[in-house]
């Protein structure tokens, strides 16, 4: 009657019913349905004909497929069931492989072990090696999935407004400003381009409705962006344009004044003739992260790192190697504020099937720790991908992907869920400063130097701008040592502290006033050895 591999071909058909004309015709229609990925008309044929003969196994294996199709699991997974049954030894291994895969999506992991075992066992002996493996991964991947499922995390995700998500269009790859009071994320117009958009809260804490980011998009696609703190530098994945040196490529765009400009390659040092994606750049610009499916990987997609150079090019990306990139694919890092904790997709850890979310911390020694899997319901049977998590480290955003049972459509939005607190980045918090010249006002630039007083590490350097502002996003709860030089001007020296009343909505705020040298050197007067005394 079918080809469905479900079952073995060549069966003798004297224990089924006779099909009239009438039928058959509508089986050959529920066929093309299927065919034609018309889940709902090949759902409403095959259900008609199960009304009539309802031991007919093989349409229980056919309808399946437009259950899992429109995310209707556990109906999948019933009717796999059905049809084993009904089919007795008629079966093939095909089809306990089938029912493992539709019991996780249905979140019935236990069922999924035990259909995975009786995968493995109905393998014919002289079955390929590399089937063979490939089954007992499945097996050992269920067995993970239930003990994660067996332990939930507390989880609620809170699908945000509709002056962000929309039933027309996707969206996906939500990043936050500093204060949290800007989103910028993707959206991609069905059967059109993706493209930037934008939303700032209003002052009840609701979100406006998204607009297109002015002076970055194009006719092509723009997407999977990544954003300094400062807002004034944006890197982002583009794909399929004309001068890219891949199938897709990371380019960058400064804002300058209020306007952004033209998009740029991030070099040749990081795009190649593959394809580079998803970045996620640290805070002061220093760091980028991203996937890439360059040769000499660990697996089909590794996540890198490369960094900013002085003169504002990138370096030679690294692998960030064994212990976060596996056999298959890693993707979507996020680099969290406090420097050392990075977010990743995989789904070549131990998880839950599909593409899982992970945490990995970078310790002192400059070695990454192992992946923990954030844990069920957070991840799922499905894919879970793009986390981004703001500066004080409680609440993380991403995007979920949505079937319509009723018309096998799906639509992508995003949703926020607070982080449980054991998988929470440290938070941080930002300062802001400017530094002006003691005498006149005049903002200047300098060079200033960042250190927690409890650390002998490495200062963090930043040079103000122009207009004599820096941001320095520092991790929360410390005390920081600070120091500015600048020719002309006296050496200054401070320190200031972290260790508690300063959040991302309430920032930590200075203005360091210099002192020109030849204002010192005029009020300074002598000391008692004759050297002169300088004073901030």
């Amino acid at each position: 009657m079918t080809n469905c591999a479900a079952a073995q071909r060549g069966n003798d058909r004297s224990a089924k019913t006779e099909f009239s004309k009438r039928e058959l015709r509508q089986l050959a229609e529920a066929q093309a349905a299927l065919n034609a990925e018309n889940f709902p008309a090949a759902k409403a044929a095959f259900s008609s004909l199960l009304t009539q003969h309802p031991g007919e196994w093989e349409i229980y294996f056919l309808r399946s497929e437009t259950f899992r199709a429109l995310g209707e699991y556990a109906k999948a997974e019933k009717d796999i069931e059905n049809g084993i049954r009904l089919a007795t030894d008629k079966v093939s291994a095909v089809a306990y492989r089938k029912l493992g895969e539709a019991a996780s999506l249905a979140g019935n992991f236990p069922g999924a072990v035990t259909a995975f075992e009786n995968y493995l066992a109905s393998l014919n002996p002289g079955t390929r090696q590399e089937r063979r493996q490939r089954a007992e991964d499945l097996l050992n991947r269920a067995k993970t999935a239930a003990d994660l499922a067996a332990n939930p995390v507390p989880f609620s995700a809170e699908r945000l407004s509709d002056s962000i998500n929309t039933d027309a269009h996707l969206e996906y790859f939500p990043t936050l400003s500093l204060d949290g009071q800007r989103m910028v994320f993707t959206r991609r117009i069905k059967g059109g381009s993706e493209d930037f958009y934008f939303s700032e809260r209003k002052e009840d804490g609701s979100w406006d409705t998204a607009r297109p980011l002015p002076g970055i998009n194009t006719e092509y696609d723009e997407g999977a962006q990544s954003m300094t703190a400062d807002g004034k530098y944006l890197v982002y994945t583009v794909c399929n344009r004309p001068e890219g040196a891949g199938s897709c490529d990371l380019y960058f765009s400064e804002k300058l004044g209020m306007e952004w400009s033209p998009a740029r390659s991030i070099g040749a040092a990081v795009n190649t003739q593959y394809y580079e994606a998803q970045p996620s750049i640290s805070p002061d610009g220093r760091l980028l992260f991203f996937s890439s499916n360059r040769p000499g990987g660990k697996g089909n997609n590794d996540l890198y790192a490369t960094a900013r150079r002085a003169d504002g090019s990138w370096s030679s990306p690294v692998n960030l190697g064994p212990n976060i990139n596996s056999a298959d694919r890693e993707s979507y890092p996020f680099w969290a504020a406090d420097g050392k904790t990075l977010f990743f997709t995989s789904n070549g850890h131990p998880g839950l099937g599909g593409e899982d979310l992970f945490r990995v911390v970078l310790g002192a020694d400059n070695v990454w720790g192992t992946p923990k899997n954030l844990g069920y319901p957070i991840n799922t049977a499905a894919n879970e991908t793009n986390l981004f998590i703001p500066l004080n480290g409680d609440i993380a955003y991403f995007s979920k992907r949505e079937v319509n049972v009723g018309t096998g459509s799906f639509d992508v939005d995003i949703f926020s869920f607070a982080l449980p607190p054991d998988l929470r980045p440290e938070p941080a918090t930002y300062v802001a400063a400017t530094i002006v010249d003691a005498a006149t006002g005049t903002p200047l630039r300098a060079d200033v130097r960042l250190r927690p007083t409890d650390q002998a590490t490495a200062p963090v350097v930043r040079n103000s701008d122009d207009d004599g502002t820096f941001l320095a996003v520092l991790p929360a709860g410390k005390d920081y040592a600070f120091t500015v030089d600048l020719e002309g001007y006296l050496f200054y020296s401070d320190r200031f502290s972290l260790a508690e009343g300063f959040t991302p909505d309430e920032p930590y705020r200075l203005e360091i006033r210099l002192q020109p040298l030849t204002t010192a050197l005029a009020e300074g007067g002598e000391e008692d050895d004759g050297s002169t005394a300088f004073r901030n």
